[in-house]
């Protein structure tokens, strides 16, 4: 069985904002979407026979949860330990995604996929992606579109008819000459604006005049730039749910317990967001005493390893954070972080990945390999 069936592929559009994941790598006949279905193919080649179809199912229904257990998979594989999937447990009818056999300790794995986005939020998602879809059906051969700015007003779907009439009725009065002028003496803050409102949506639209090139191209797509998308904070929250979510889920473990979350948070992953959800925000403290105004910086007890009660999901011993998609596979970033507090010793010796430890009350990082040294991944791996 392969997870991607060998067939002629023809299709060599970019993806749609609605496309299913899975369907879009098994249709795409661009030539790096053919090498991650190549490696993708390989890695579902290594996982055991017997869970194969389960796991394609899973990546049909939902491919970001089942790329990242997949990867896990392999990760560990090519550091040399051997993985059951959803191992029995004694005491509970759940299993954990992986049983690991290693040359020093047998140890359990679970693997969370975290994001920012509640249901509500990836409902409205879905409404803007529709929308997206719909105008990039508009032939346009002299101007791009530009959002730059979008607003649904409901939980309902607007109108895509309506938004396209308005831009081609608007398309239709420009003249391509005309609108380059424009933007050639004044910048083009100063193009075309097409505006449309309705109970449900609020849309402004400016055109950008195509290149000489690029102008009269059947079946480009119109939308040539976005709306920014401006948040506050980062990812800490969704990792620490996320964390939270799984720490007590199988109850008192006979063996150590490593939690692999892939943050995929649209307000992006760093080393603060990791540090402030494991081991607590960062915060200032500021001496009254006026001979000693130095700055104090500590972190605040409400992390996931510990809060004003003390250490917290002791039957955790570690957490592995990534950000981790087929496309980054050569630059994703990785964070192995040893539990300080953990009821359950793991050796992490045996794990090739760099890794961060508390070491006589202080964090250290001890230096190790990284995803794509331990997938052999190359440098020039996602190239158009």
């Amino acid at each position: 069985m392969e997870l991607f069936d060998q067939k002629k592929r023809t299709d060599l559009k970019p993806a749609n904002h609605l496309d299913d994941d899975y369907d879009f790598y098994d249709r795409s006949a661009q030539p790096m979407f053919a090498k991650i279905r190549n490696l993708l193919n390989k890695w579902f080649d290594n996982y055991p026979k017997e869970d194969q179809i389960s796991l394609k199912d899973h990546f049909k229904n939902d491919f970001q949860a089942a790329f990242f257990e997949l990867f896990i998979h392999e990760l560990f594989k090519n550091q040399g330990f051997k993985l059951k999937p959803h191992p029995k447990v004694e005491g509970t009818t759940k299993k954990p995604d992986f049983l690991v056999n290693g040359e020093s300790d047998d140890f359990y794995i679970e693997v969370k996929h975290a994001s920012d986005l509640s249901e509500q939020d990836n409902s409205h998602e879905k409404r803007k992606a529709l929308l997206y879809d719909e105008i990039n059906k508009i032939e346009s051969p002299d101007f791009f579109l530009h959002i730059r700015d979008l607003t649904i007003k409901t939980n309902q779907q607007p109108s895509a008819k309506k938004v396209i009439q308005v831009i081609n009725n608007e398309l239709l009065r420009h003249n391509h000459d005309k609108v380059t002028e424009i933007v050639n003496k004044y910048g083009l803050d100063h193009t075309p604006r097409i505006n449309f409102e309705d109970d449900k949506i609020d849309i402004e639209i400016s055109l950008i005049p195509k290149s000489p090139e690029s102008r009269g191209k059947i079946g480009t797509r119109p939308i040539g730039i976005y709306p920014g998308e401006f948040s506050w904070g980062g990812a800490e929250d969704a990792i620490k749910k996320a964390i939270e979510n799984k720490a007590t889920r199988y109850g008192n473990l006979n063996l150590p317990y490593l939690i692999c979350i892939n943050s995929t948070s649209r307000k992006w992953t760093d080393d603060e967001d990791v540090m402030n959800a494991l081991f607590g925000s960062l915060q200032v403290t500021v001496s009254t005493d006026l001979s000693n105004k130095k700055e104090k910086w500590s972190r605040a007890y409400d992390g996931v390893f510990l809060d004003t009660r003390g250490p917290k999901f002791t039957r955790v011993s570690g957490i592995l954070i990534t950000n981790v998609y087929p496309s980054n596979l050569h630059v994703a970033n990785h964070w192995l972080v040893k539990h300080p507090f953990a009821s359950k010793d793991l050796n992490f010796d045996d794990i090739y990945l760099s890794r961060i430890e508390v070491i006589e009350n202080k964090i250290e990082s001890i230096t190790g390999k990284n995803i794509k040294d331990i997938l052999t991944v190359p440098d020039d791996w996602f190239v158009y």
